[in-house]
């Protein structure tokens, strides 16, 4: 994943943003326990938003111990306790960074090649303990990834080909392991955000792509230098009906009083995501809710 998937900080009250934070924390540690310390230094907002997501589709009752950390040694901060969540998330997020790492291998070229070789032996281990854990993730992971790679090989000029098989992959990761209702709701959630990030991800890539010859499935589409004002309006509006199917998947959810998991889920996908849109294809634009501290 890539950093989009997050909460817009300002518009949270404190103790919304405190239970976000306990997520995020409780996450950190979790991977620290299931594919290494260093794990740690790979974590990205969206897979915090993946663990609020799996919870209350799941029905689970967070809980939280107050803890110390490395980063925050002098105070105590509510930290979520180890769950089925957070183990799942971190072997989802090993086994994505691994089949990631060998996708760059194969597509990128020059440095970004060489650095991809140097860290797939991390990214490797880092996989080998996510499927000593959860073997049918990375099995998923593989299977969905092979699928995305030829995807885009064969897109020819449509973005909806390459978009629609990582959001099938990501609506089988979030979902995995769940039935009934929760399946249904998770999966939708899980392939309208993955068509969101790599559609937006190809726009904040758009120009660098199109300069060195390196495929992006928007420039494949378009064809311009750069997108347009009419291409960027285009696009915002797709974003914008993705996430209108998310939030559409996300009203079925039973919060059943779990108020704060609420408000964060509905943060990140009516306001910190369309925020990151709008920072992504309006750069020389200052969104007004963006404006001073963005996301967490």
């Amino acid at each position: 994943m890539f950093g989009y998937i997050r909460i817009l900080q300002p518009e949270l009250k404190i103790k919304e943003y405190g239970h976000y934070r306990g997520v995020y924390c409780g996450l950190c540690r979790q991977m620290g326990k299931c594919t290494g310390q260093c794990s740690r230094l790979t974590l990205r907002y969206d897979a915090a938003a993946m663990v609020c997501l799996r919870m209350a589709a799941r029905g689970t009752q967070p809980t939280f111990t107050e803890k110390r950390c490395l980063v925050h040694p002098l105070t105590k901060a509510p930290v979520l306790d180890s769950c089925e969540e957070t183990e799942t998330v971190s072997c989802i997020m090993a086994a994505l960074a691994y089949h990631k790492c060998k996708d760059d291998i194969a597509d990128e070229r020059g440095f970004k090649r060489l650095g991809a070789r140097v860290s797939l032996p991390y990214f490797a281990y880092l996989r080998h303990r996510a499927k000593k854990r959860l073997p049918e993730i990375d099995t998923i992971a593989a299977r969905g990834m092979q699928t995305f790679a030829k995807s885009e090989k064969e897109a020819g000029g449509s973005a909806d080909i390459p978009a629609n098989a990582f959001g099938e992959l990501m609506g089988e990761l979030l979902s995995h392991a769940t039935d009934g209702e929760a399946h249904a709701v998770l999966y939708e959630l899980g392939k309208s955000l993955g068509r969101w990030v790599y559609l937006l991800d190809a726009a904040e890539d758009y120009e660098q792509d199109a300069q060195k010859g390196r495929f992006n499935a928007l420039h494949a589409l378009y064809g311009s230098q750069s997108l347009t004002d009419e291409q960027r309006t285009s696009l915002d509006t797709t974003l914008t009906l993705e996430l209108a199917d998310a939030v559409a998947a996300a009203d079925l959810i039973d919060f059943d009083g779990r108020d704060d998991l609420r408000a964060v889920i509905y943060n990140i996908l009516c306001l910190g995501m369309p925020a990151q849109a709008d920072q992504v294809l309006y750069p020389k634009k200052e969104c007004k809710k963006c404006k001073g501290e963005r996301g967490a």
